[in-house]
C-alpha cells in the first residue's frame, strides 16, 4: 500500500512538473489524511509534498513571459482621436511593460493587441487582470478563436502581487505621458507611448536590481550609435555606412580581455571563423538573460519574504473566536456602503484564517494583513451559518442599497425582450452595459 501510494504520489508531481499547473489545495489535504490515516507522514520525502506556487512557474527557464499582468488606462476624457484607452501589459518576473493604445474596451480589441505581444516574445502561461474575471475569459477566448493551439489561464482575481505591480507602473506611466507631452507640446498621447515605454522599461526597478529591458533581453538598451563609444561631435557628422567605417578606421579601438568588446557594425562573412564568433555571441547574450532572470526571481522572492516579515511584525495573531472587519474592494461598494464587513474568525491553518458573516462564511482564506480585529466582540461563531459566500456576496447582502449597481446586460439586439436583465428588472441600461446606439432601454 505505502509504495503504490508513493508512486502514485510521485507520478502526481512528475505530471506538474510537465504540465505547468497546480496541486489544487483539496487534493493536497486530502493526500495529508490519506497519510494521516497510514501513519506514512515520517516515511515520505517531504519534498513531494510541496505546494508550487507562483514562484514556481516563474522560475520555468523555457517560458519568456511566465505570467503576465493587463491593465487599462481610461482616457476618454481625454481622447487622441478615436484612441480612448491605454493597454499596459506587464511580466510578472522582469517588470518589462507594452503600452498600446486602443479604440474601444473590447475583448476583441484588446485580444488583437495581445496577440500581436504573443506572437512576438511568446505567450505566457497565466494572464492576469483586475477588469473581471468574465472579460479575461472572453480574451482568452478571443485569442483561441484566433490562434488554435493556444492555451492559457487566468489568474486569481485582485492577485495583489501581480495587479498591485501593473497599478503601480500605470502611475509612472502616467506621470511619464505627462512629461512628454509637457516636454513635446502635443496633445497626441498615442504617439508618446513608444517612448513612454522605452523610459519605464530603461528605468532601474528596486525589487528586480536590474532594469526591465535589461532583465528581459540581457543587455542595456541601445539607441543606435549614441549607445556606440563614437564622439557625439563625429556621430552627428555620419550619414552612410562608408562615413562610419572611415570613423571607426581613424579611431584606435583598445581592447581588453577582461571586458566584453560590442560590435558596433561590419561586413557580414561566410567562413567559419565569423560563424563560430557569432554562435559565441550568441551563447554569452543567452548566459547573461538566463542569469539576469534567476538574479531578479531571487530578488522578488527577497522583496517578498521582508514584506512578510513587515507584516508579521506589523500585524499581531488572531485568534479564533475575535471579531474582524475586512475590506470591502471598492468596485464591490456602493457609495453609501459601509467600507467593511464584520466577521469572526472560525479557524486558523498555515497563518490562513477562515472568516465567517452572519451570512455565512467567506469561501476563501485571509491573510493577516487583510483584516483587521476589532476591540470587542461583535459576532459570535454559533451565529455564523453553514453556508458558504463570496466578499462580494456579503458586501450586497450588507448593503444599505442592495449592492453597488454593477448589474448590466450585454444584449446586442438592442434590449427589446425581457431577455435583458435591465428591462426585466425595470432598470434603464447605463453605461457599463454595453456600447449599443441601438439600445431602446435608455
Amino acid at each position: 500500500m505505502e509504495s503504490k501510494f508513493n508512486e502514485h504520489l510521485k507520478k502526481v508531481i512528475e505530471t506538474k512538473k510537465s504540465n505547468s499547473t497546480f496541486i489544487c489545495k483539496s487534493k493536497y489535504d486530502e493526500i495529508i489524511n490519506y497519510l494521516k490515516q497510514l501513519k506514512l507522514e515520517k516515511k515520505i520525502n517531504s519534498k513531494l509534498m510541496k505546494k508550487y506556487d507562483v514562484m514556481t512557474v516563474l522560475g520555468d527557464e523555457k517560458l519568456i513571459m511566465p505570467i503576465t499582468a493587463e491593465d487599462l488606462i481610461d482616457m476618454q476624457a481625454q481622447p487622441d482621436g478615436d484612441y480612448k484607452f491605454i493597454c499596459v501589459h506587464q511580466d510578472h518576473l522582469t517588470k518589462f511593460v507594452i503600452l498600446r493604445p486602443l479604440r474601444h474596451k473590447s475583448a476583441e480589441a484588446v485580444a488583437n493587441v495581445l496577440l500581436d505581444i504573443f506572437t512576438l516574445f511568446g505567450a505566457p502561461a497565466i494572464l492576469q487582470s483586475d477588469n473581471g474575471r468574465e472579460f479575461v475569459n472572453k480574451i482568452i477566448s478571443e485569442l483561441c478563436t484566433m490562434w488554435k493551439d493556444l492555451k492559457i489561464v487566468h489568474g486569481k482575481p485582485r492577485h495583489s502581487q501581480s495587479q498591485g505591480s501593473v497599478e503601480r507602473a500605470n502611475q509612472d506611466i502616467e506621470n511619464m505621458l505627462a512629461t512628454w507631452l509637457q516636454d513635446n507640446k502635443t496633445k497626441k498621447w498615442s504617439n508618446g507611448l513608444r517612448f513612454v515605454q522605452l523610459m519605464k522599461n530603461r528605468a532601474y526597478h528596486h525589487s528586480t536590481k536590474h532594469s526591465p529591458y535589461e532583465a528581459m533581453f540581457g543587455t542595456p538598451p541601445k539607441i543606435g550609435l549614441t549607445s556606440s563609444l563614437l564622439p557625439a561631435n563625429i556621430i552627428e557628422k555620419l550619414k552612410t555606412e562608408e562615413e562610419l567605417q572611415v570613423a571607426l578606421d581613424s579611431i584606435e579601438v583598445l581592447s581588453n580581455d577582461n571586458k566584453n568588446n560590442e560590435v558596433i557594425c561590419g561586413i557580414e562573412k561566410e567562413d567559419d571563423e565569423d560563424q563560430n564568433i557569432m554562435k559565441k555571441q550568441i551563447k554569452t547574450r543567452q548566459t547573461y538573460i538566463n542569469q539576469n532572470r534567476k538574479e531578479s526571481l531571487n530578488h522578488l522572492k527577497i522583496q517578498a519574504k521582508k514584506m512578510t516579515e513587515m507584516s508579521e511584525k506589523r500585524f499581531c495573531q488572531g485568534n479564533v473566536g475575535e471579531s474582524v472587519r475586512v475590506k470591502i474592494p471598492d468596485v464591490d461598494r456602493a457609495r453609501s456602503d459601509l467600507r467593511c464587513v464584520l466577521g469572526v474568525i472560525m479557524s486558523v491553518k498555515d497563518n490562513f484564517y477562515e472568516i465567517g458573516t452572519t451570512e455565512g462564511k467567506l469561501q476563501q482564506l485571509y491573510s493577516r494583513n487583510q483584516f483587521t480585529i476589532c476591540k470587542e466582540k461583535f459576532v459570535q461563531i454559533e451565529d455564523i451559518p453553514g453556508n458558504s459566500i463570496s466578499l462580494r456576496e456579503a458586501a450586497r447582502c450588507f448593503s444599505n442599497l442592495g449592492g453597488q449597481g454593477y448589474d448590466r446586460c450585454t444584449c446586442t439586439q438592442g434590449c427589446k425582450t425581457n431577455k435583458c436583465k435591465c428591462r426585466k428588472a425595470d432598470r434603464l441600461c447605463n453605461s457599463k452595459c454595453h456600447s449599443s446606439k441601438s439600445c431602446t432601454n435608455k
